[in-house]
């Protein structure tokens, strides 16, 4: 049966927790939301940040469109310190969908003046661009693409890639190098404080992460998973050693399947996230300077890193115990690799407690700040109302994943529950009105 929510209050929260038998931290005093945070001379004026979250309305070049626009200048408007701009790609055949966000030559003055836009309406806040690859999920004229990494029967069937499918060369991969590196010049150029080398939820970085069954310089030994992550690191991190800007990545720290198709998880799909650390430690080394932390991925195990009551299927595991082990992690991690900001996911769920944790996490130590994605989508106001003291419940993210619906419907994406300009699009896309509400 689906889980009933019962943690709308602090006291909710704990209780609840506490019969599930999770830990989560809470605090009455939620100041610490208000603590800035400096990364090698960036500041965000507070700890609170907007996580990626795609639209799916950019332009068919790959720039900003009207609601894109429109979307930050809502999240700007918002009070958050950080702003996590969504998935970009870095070359035409990684776009996710022929109106994913798509950072090139001929339209880097349209993010220009997104950026410029975001930091008038912030007091400055900074603003990070995710470049990523789309690779097994790679739709660029919104029919399927894949660019695999290796073949994995696990995903294969869920997407149904044949198993005669050409995985990408080696030559391929390397190439990628300076596809980056380019995108990241042109987001410094568009005014961006950073950028995020996206390796979470299976797109073709993640998924080079637990490519145990490849063959050649980038599959087999962890060196060779982890070349084109760390070499790009490198790589983007020496272009900006003597500026302002950050580079970060968002990881799934664990993708949660099974060994030897997934990334820091053992066979029985338990999670042993040593790897990662060691990753991270070298990435740091090498200039990463900002992790923002995820686990699973959206196209097998949804319940991970957007914990829910009722969704596709019934989650095997109380939604609060995804949301502790996301905290948990964060948590060690940020003790492992000392130094490294790290950013918490997976709080949206907790919608009128979720800022009761986000300032137990801080307190404690388990992140330096937390991140909201689905909550921005529904609240953009979220952040100012949690450090006022006046979050609205009201307003709050329901984790009813009509986002991610219209997401796989391959078309806009907002929250048609809280913003109506996304009502007719959800009722169109997803069916009648008696499937929203």
């Amino acid at each position: 049966m689906p889980y009933k929510f019962t943690c709308a209050t602090k006291e909710a929260l704990e209780r609840t927790a506490a019969e599930v038998g999770v830990g989560i931290a809470v605090s009455d005093d939620i100041s610490p939301l208000a603590r800035p945070v400096t990364v090698r001379g960036v500041t965000a004026k507070n700890s609170l940040a907007v996580h990626p979250m795609e639209g799916f309305d950019g332009d068919g070049d790959g720039a900003p469109g009207e609601l894109t626009h429109r979307r930050y200048e809502r999240f700007a408007s918002g009070g958050a310190g950080l702003f996590w701009f969504e998935a970009t790609a870095v070359c035409r055949e990684g776009r996710s969908s022929a109106h994913q966000l798509w950072i090139n030559d001929g339209n880097v003055d349209e993010y220009k003046r997104t950026v410029e836009m975001m930091h008038s309406l912030s007091d400055g806040a900074p603003v990070i661009c995710q470049l990523t690859h789309s690779g097994r999920f790679s739709k660029p004229d919104n029919v399927p693409e894949p660019l695999i990494a290796y073949h994995n029967p696990l995903l294969n069937e869920r997407m149904t890639v044949d198993a005669s499918r050409p995985v990408v060369t080696d030559d391929y991969l390397d190439a990628l190098h300076d596809k980056y590196l380019h995108a990241a010049k042109l987001a410094k150029e568009a005014g961006f404080d950073g950028v995020d080398i996206k390796s979470c939820h299976r797109y073709l970085m993640s998924e080079l992460l637990s490519a145990y069954t490849r063959d050649g310089k980038y599959g087999g030994s962890f060196e060779n998973r982890t070349r084109l992550l760390r070499e790009v690191v490198k790589d983007v991190a020496d272009a900006f050693a003597d500026d302002k800007f950050l580079v970060c990545t968002r990881m799934s720290v664990s993708d949660c399947i099974p060994y030897p198709y997934g990334f820091c998880t053992r066979e029985d799909g338990s999670v042993d996230i040593s790897e990662a650390i060691e990753l991270l430690s070298i990435l740091q080394k090498s200039g990463l300077s900002v992790l923002n932390v995820s686990m699973g991925t959206p196209y097998y195990n949804p319940h991970v890193n957007r914990p829910y009551d009722s969704g596709g299927y019934e989650p095997p595991e109380h939604p609060l115990a995804g949301v502790a082990r996301m905290i948990d992690t964060a948590a060690e991690i940020k003790s492992a690799v000392p130094g490294l900001c790290v950013i918490g996911t997976g709080y949206s769920y907790l919608r009128g407690s979720a800022m009761y944790a986000a300032a137990g996490t801080l307190v404690s130590g388990k992140a330096d700040m937390v991140g909201f994605g689905r909550m921005a989508f529904a609240y953009p106001d979220f952040a100012r109302d949690m450090i006022a003291g006046e979050f609205d419940s009201k307003k709050t993210c329901l984790g009813c994943g009509k986002c991610v619906q219209l997401m796989r419907r391959i078309t806009t994406a907002g929250c048609p529950v809280r913003d109506r300009i996304y009502t007719p699009i959800y009722m169109e896309a997803c069916g009648g009105k008696e499937n929203l509400f």
